[in-house]
């Protein structure tokens, strides 16, 4: 009985394979299907447990329900039926990558439609996916130089140098999983020849390492000289690993922490465009994967593959905002975010960055920017961390909206300096312990200047009280680092508390200049109906009153009864009645 239904599992044909007239192997999707990135379907009524066995006269037979059918996690997108026949679009706008290469593109790619068209024709040689006749070719490619990271960095120093990074990079940024990276690069220092693309990791957690080092390495910057050489003037030629996104996040970070903005954020949207390239912002269920590809089961390279987008994007948005720059957009991001790992703080950061809106607002879908950015600002006041390198970088960013409203609206900027005073006093507090342990995160300096800025332009009496503390602590950074770069800021906030000074002296000159006026004189209390009416004040009020009984009127014992009253308002004559 076993043997029996066993043969009918294995008769159950699936239904494209069947049309195709090529074999199923049985499984879900079947090897056929995942060839020909075709939808996997068996012949069912809807539920795994009726499938339908299609015996030799064509009649339905449906199979015990007590039979399941194996399955495996996909490694093909169930979008469409087929690449050419899908409805609408045509799937133009589906995903296709390539893991060998690491290289990601749209199914609408020049380099993509020779292989979906051997696809829908059905050959059994399939065109790889490849930049045919992209150029005549008419120079060579430049080859990769190999490089000798010990002869750069010895392996003792590399140690000393990765534990620095781990320690406060990794904390913040949560770049690179500390022990399979210590497994890596110790197998590369064992055996250093040839090309190897880990070489660039290596040397940027070295560079960075150093620089966050009380003692720096002397290499420091031919670590990074080798790394921009490799990344711009060969790697930029062909695809994209992980590692090179790697590279150029942990370049991204470098740069912002020691050169002007323009380059970080180069590097920035180079670090998202190449993850783009390596399809990172894509799960893997969710994209075409041509050639026998990882199991999405593979939580490491899951993991790895959330972590390298997510960071690239946050780090993207962050210095875009800062610098008025625009940020990389991308039309469809399926790649989930990562889950925070209990210990350092980079799902923070990725946070910070996912709510701050675009400065391209489409006023159809946003009819209120002042009231988005005020809302965006109450999100960052609530979220509440123990680290103090995001501490200070919720101030930055608070600045950041706070300038946006200072410039669209002087009202809702004016109703949201209290909460903006708020986070950057926490920021003081938060950089001055960064300076005590000398941790020289780019905002350590960045937050104080930008908060001096901010309560000039707040301009009231409790920002003016924060102006003594920040310049303090300029003070103390410009001690501790007596840099071009420091020295420059402290000197600038100095002269921009002097211009604000001088002008508040000269509107207090101008005020002092008005002539100077006695106070005005009590006049008489007036009733409401005693104005100043020239024609009452030459009124002779004796007019008519000169034979008014005036003794008998004020006489005190003179009591009339009702009689007496009708009685003597009868003999007053004409002109002894009261009305004058």
């Amino acid at each position: 009985m076993a043997k029996e239904t066993n043969t009918q599992v294995a008769n159950v044909r699936e239904q494209r394979a069947r049309h195709r007239k090529r074999k199923c192997d049985g499984r879900k999707p079947c090897a056929t299907c995942v060839r020909y990135e075709y939808q996997c379907e068996y012949t069912a009524s809807g539920k795994r447990a009726s499938l339908v066995h299609m015996t030799s006269d064509n009649a339905p037979e449906t199979l015990p329900r007590q039979q399941s059918w194996p399955e495996v996690q996909p490694s093909v997108v169930q979008l469409q039926a087929h690449p050419l026949s899908a409805p609408g679009a045509r799937f133009h706008h589906r995903g296709i990558l390539d893991p060998v290469k690491t290289r990601f593109v749209r199914a609408n790619s020049a380099i993509a439609f020779p292989r979906i068209l051997g696809m829908d024709m059905e050959a059994e040689s399939i065109p790889r996916l490849h930049s045919f006749a992209w150029n005549l070719g008419l120079r060579t490619e430049e080859q990769d130089l190999p490089v000798d990271v010990n002869s750069i960095i010895p392996y003792g120093e590399f140690q000393r140098l990765s534990a620095v990074y781990f320690s406060t990079v990794k904390r913040e940024l949560g770049l690179l999983e500390e022990a399979d990276f210590g497994e890596k690069s110790t197998a590369r220092y064992a055996n250093t020849q040839g090309y190897n693309e880990l070489d660039l990791i290596i040397l940027m957690v070295a560079a960075l390492g150093s620089f966050f080092s009380s003692n720096p390495h002397p290499r420091e910057a031919d670590c990074i000289q080798i790394v921009k050489s490799i990344l711009i003037t060969k790697r930029m030629a062909v695809n994209p690993s992980y590692q090179i996104v790697a590279a150029w996040i942990l370049l991204t970070i470098y740069l912002r922490c020691t050169g002007r903005p323009h380059g970080s954020w180069v590097a920035s949207s180079m670090a998202l465009h190449q993850a783009e390239a390596s399809g990172l912002h894509k799960e893997m269920q969710t994209i075409a994967v041509v050639y026998p590809a990882a199991s999405a089961a593979d939580h490491k390279l899951v993991k790895t593959r959330r972590k390298l987008f997510w960071i690239a994007r946050a780090l993207n948005i962050v210095l875009s905002f800062e610098y008025g720059r625009s940020r990389v957009i991308f039309d469809v991001v399926t790649t989930k975010k990562f889950a925070p790992d209990g210990v350092g703080f980079a799902h923070q950061y990725v946070e910070l960055a996912d709510i701050l809106p675009s400065d391209f607002v489409d006023r159809e879908r946003e009819p209120d920017p002042p009231a988005a950015l005020g809302a965006t600002l109450t999100r960052i006041e609530e979220i509440q961390t123990e680290s103090h390198f995001i501490t200070i970088l919720k101030a930055d960013l608070a600045f950041a909206i706070y300038r946006r409203l200072w410039l669209m609206s002087l009202t809702d900027a004016k109703d949201r300096a209290e909460s903006i005073l708020n986070i950057g006093k926490a920021a003081l507090i938060a950089a001055e312990a960064l300076l005590e342990t000398r941790t020289p995160w780019w905002n350590v300096l960045h937050a104080p200047f930008m908060f001096v800025c901010v309560t000039l332009a707040v301009g009231t009496p409790r920002s003016f009280s924060y102006v003594a503390e920040a310049m303090t602590l300029l003070d103390k950074i410009a001690e501790a680092y007596p840099t071009h770069m420091v020295l420059e800021a402290r000197n600038q906030a100095v002269a921009m508390v002097r211009m604000f000074r001088q002008r508040k002296e000269k509107e207090l000159e101008a005020l002092s200049a008005l002539p100077a006026t006695s106070p005005p004189a009590d006049a008489p209390t007036v009733g409401s109906g005693m104005s100043q009416n020239p024609c009452l004040t030459d009124l002779d009020w004796t007019l008519g009153l000169e034979s008014f009984q005036w003794d008998t009127f004020l006489n005190p014992q003179l009591v009339m009864s009702s009689q007496q009253q009708g009685g003597f308002a009868n003999n007053l004559g004409p002109n002894d009645a009261l009305g004058f």
